[in-house]
């Protein structure tokens, strides 16, 4: 609803008539004028200020289309939704790890991960400040800066913002179907890896299974494939693993979705995985056909949503700061 209200507003300021307006992280009629468009936190510095402006402007810009691109299927109903005017941490901790319990985590590599680095595949240490809301979107940002990281032991050249679910939210679309919806804007450039996915949240969680609903590679690791966004499904064992992925060729070329929002859906039922770009279908997996029946997810899975870097990719085509940007973030399962 606020968005449509933002709208108006900003038309209204266009054209000279708006009077009594402000807009810090909300709406209200009780000033002269829209100010603090942005009001950062004070660890962020001016590039990242610099950043958020000219998204917070492209944003605006887009908000004069306020049709729904959704695909949300007949007879489901909403389950929750975030729209990220707040950081919202019954809903989301910072990081690998459950931030009421420490030992409910994602299981990094025990050789060369840990608490801030998933495995030596990223190049980015975890830090919190790298996760903000600001002006109703989550920016989940990567940085080039020189830290020296604590778990694991090293010093690093870049620094990433990741958020997870971990029992907090979760679900099975095999036992009750689910659909999520999110808009996003995803950034661009050789080094990045941006990734929306879903893992076991179960008590004992195991590896696989995993669903890469949408995993972005500015470069796959070392190869010349460049600007793809995976969809992919990980299933078999943690050391005989299997994946059935295809990929968007040319996705920020076609899409222009490092400066433009888009609607990105995921339906999950007892036999079918589906992907959606502003009501678009994109790519559907079968069970039974592009994955085994005895493969087929059924697991409670909780989301992980990152900004990544590739370690084995130089950043010489990538441009910092970046960031995933969410606006919103919506559940639904089948009411039937």
């Amino acid at each position: 609803m606020y968005k449509l209200l933002f709208a108006l507003i900003f038309f209204a300021i266009i054209q000279g008539k708006a009077q009594e307006i402000k807009f810090n992280g909300s709406i209200s009629a009780e000033n002269n004028q829209i100010k603090n468009i942005v009001d950062p936190t004070e660890s962020q510095d001016a590039a990242t200020k610099s950043y958020i402006d000219a998204l917070i402007n492209n944003l605006q810009s887009q908000l004069n289309d306020l049709k729904s691109t959704g695909s949300v299927p007949d007879n489901y109903v909403l389950l929750m939704k975030d729209d990220f005017e707040f950081f919202d941490s019954a809903n989301w901790s910072k990081g690998l790890t459950n931030d009421n319990d420490e030992t409910i985590r994602m299981l990094w590599n025990q050789n060369t991960g840990g608490e801030h680095l998933l495995n030596d595949n990223y190049d980015g240490y975890l830090v919190d400040d790298n996760v903000y809301v600001t002006n109703g979107l989550l920016f989940l940002e990567n940085k080039k800066e020189t830290i020296q990281g604590t778990d694991p032991v090293g010093q690093f050249d870049y620094t990433t913002g990741w958020i997870n679910s971990l029992q907090k939210i979760n679900f099975n679309g095999t036992q009750k179907g689910a659909y999520i919806e999110i808009r996003a804007q995803f950034p661009k450039g050789d080094k990045v890896w941006p990734a929306i996915w879903l893992i076991d949240d179960s008590t004992n969680r195991g590896w696989p299974p995993e669903i890469d609903i949408w995993e972005y590679f500015g470069r796959f690791f070392n190869t010349n494939r460049t600007d793809e966004m995976f969809m992919r499904y990980i299933y078999g064992l943690w050391n005989d693993k299997k994946d059935h992925s295809v990929p968007i060729e040319n996705f920020q070329q076609t899409y222009s979705a490092f400066n433009q929002f888009y609607t990105y859906g995921f339906l999950w039922t007892k036999d079918l995985m589906s992907w959606y770009i502003d009501g678009q279908l994109v790519h559907t997996k079968t069970k039974g056909v592009e994955v085994p029946s005895a493969d087929w997810p059924d697991k409670p899975m909780c989301l992980v949503i990152n900004n990544g870097l590739m370690r084995v990719v130089s950043d010489e085509n990538t441009t910092f700061p970046n960031a995933l940007v969410l606006d919103y973030l919506k559940i639904y399962e089948d009411n039937n």
